[in-house]
């Protein structure tokens, strides 16, 4: 915090939110409940902000662009299938991060993808800073009702055109790392189980063949189990146990798709990992509860969630602000299903 009390030679005239956060070394956030006297913050820490804030001429509470209120547009299906434990602890990131700043969240379940017109009406009806939008992917229509003035943050995808800030897993780097625990442990042909076609996903699936490019001798293939998932997996199983298939290892896109791997391997006779070896992605509930533990990479949900409250404040407090896009860390997770080949 010692920049805190740094005197500023040339303070930039109206200073933003912004502007203090990046003086002071913390984030908006904490910035906005120190001038908000919001709970959650030291008393210290409110004093140096607020010292911080006379020097560099922040304007007063009223002409300050700030995030009050707050509207998240999450998949209904997604809240209550497989993923529900994925985005469930992405959403109550969201939460605790808004109450912290004093952020009125309102949520709402939608199908796939946000009809516009639903997005109008909201708006309509009750307007808000910003807008999240929670595992849906970008269309070029949102460009025309989201902008400077309704700001918008991607959360769990990405923006190929980056017109909006997004915040996401790494999922190429830790799809590579996950693809590398299985050569080093001696595989030389992967399968890489491939769902539902997003951007994450396809990060995911360019992180495996990089991985795999990047191993002479090693090759890499696709089992693709977005339509009839069930028998694809079965059929891939029993190919295996026939003699008919050369992978030795998995690597799912998502642990869902690992653990029915696992019960249709064993369906059809097989081991893990004495005959196969699995690894996952995303560390949900159900990858601990496995005997043995499912190996994965493990996504901090909240942090996607409390990075995601940061770029709302960040956005709304500076609307010319470059566009960014947070890739949060992924880590492996340890578990009994990659066995070492000799």
């Amino acid at each position: 915090m010692g920049a805190l009390m740094q005197e500023i030679a040339n303070p930039p005239p109206g200073a933003n939110q912004q502007d203090l956060a990046r003086a002071a070394g913390v984030s908006v956030s904490t910035v906005s409940r120190a001038l908000s006297n919001s709970p959650g913050i030291s008393a210290d820490v409110r004093a140096q902000i607020i010292k911080l804030a006379q020097e560099l001429g922040y304007r007063a509470r009223g002409t300050e662009a700030s995030v009050r209120t707050a509207r998240a547009y999450v998949t209904a299906n997604v809240m209550s299938g497989g993923l529900v434990a994925f985005y469930g602890a992405v959403m109550a990131g969201i939460a605790a991060a808004a109450k912290e700043a004093g952020l009125d969240l309102e949520t709402r379940l939608v199908q796939q993808t946000l009809d516009l017109r639903r997005a109008e009406r909201d708006a309509a009806h009750r307007p808000v800073d910003a807008t999240l939008l929670v595992g849906i992917d970008p269309t070029p229509e949102f460009d025309t009702l989201f902008g400077a003035r309704r700001p918008l943050v991607l959360v769990n995808t990405f923006d190929p055109m980056m017109t909006h800030d997004c915040v996401a897993p790494n999922n190429f780097y830790g799809a590579a790392w996950a693809t590398r625990l299985l050569i080093e442990a001696g595989h030389r042909h992967i399968l890489h189980i491939r769902d539902q076609i997003r951007w994450t996903t396809l990060q995911r699936q360019e992180g495996f063949f990089s991985a795999i490019e990047a191993a002479p001798g090693v090759k890499g293939e696709i089992l693709d189990i977005h339509t009839d998932g069930d028998a694809v997996l079965a059929r891939a199983a029993h190919r295996k146990k026939a003699g008919e298939a050369q992978w030795t290892a998995v690597f799912s896109v998502h642990d869902n798709g690992a653990i029915r791997m696992i019960h249709a391997l064993e369906d059809a006779g097989l081991s893990v990992p004495g005959d196969v070896s699995v690894i996952g992605f995303d560390d949900l509930p159900a990858a601990a509860m496995m005997t043995p533990r499912l190996s994965t990479m493990r996504v901090d949900c909240g942090e996607l969630g409390r990075q995601a409250i940061e770029l709302l404040q960040r956005r709304v407090s500076n609307p010319s602000a470059a566009v960014v896009q947070v890739q949060c860390a992924v880590a492996p997770v340890t578990g009994g299903t990659i066995a070492q080949l000799s």
